[in-house]
């Protein structure tokens, strides 16, 4: 379904840890629209996940791009949480329009646990068909 780039990074401060999550950009989005040369509004949802309870602890959502099939977001959103025991669930959505659906491209699923976070590190995350997606 194309892939997501994201930037990850732990901060330590006074009053406890941080994780700081960049949306940076999409590319090679392959999700068959209306028509070839229709240009789609997206954005992007965040989902913090418990690992051990499979709950969302906290959600986020970027601003919609607009008529972009490789849009870039860069946006950061700063989280006061331990990145330990958490997964982040991301969710690139096409936004419908007045009278049209929502339309769920794909996703990623990032465990914090197995990730070092104490430098900033920047990746390319494959966007998944999620099992719950329909067409």
């Amino acid at each position: 379904m194309g892939e997501i780039k994201i930037a990850l990074k732990k901060e330590m401060k006074t009053d406890g840890e941080q994780l700081i999550v960049e949306i940076l950009q999409c590319r090679n989005i392959t999700y068959k629209f209306k028509s070839p040369d229709h240009l789609p509004d997206l954005y992007v949802k965040i989902y913090v996940m418990n690992i051990s309870t499979q709950k969302k602890v906290i959600k986020k959502k970027t601003r919609v791009c607009r008529h972009d099939r490789e849009p870039s977001f860069n946006e950061t959103f700063r989280f006061s949480l331990s990145p330990a025991g958490h997964s982040l669930q991301i969710l690139l959505f096409s936004n419908g329009g007045k009278f049209m659906k929502k339309t769920l491209i794909g996703e990623a699923c990032i465990w914090l646990d197995k990730v070092d976070l104490r430098k900033r590190i920047v990746n390319w995350h494959k966007l998944l068909v999620s099992p719950t997606q329909t067409h």
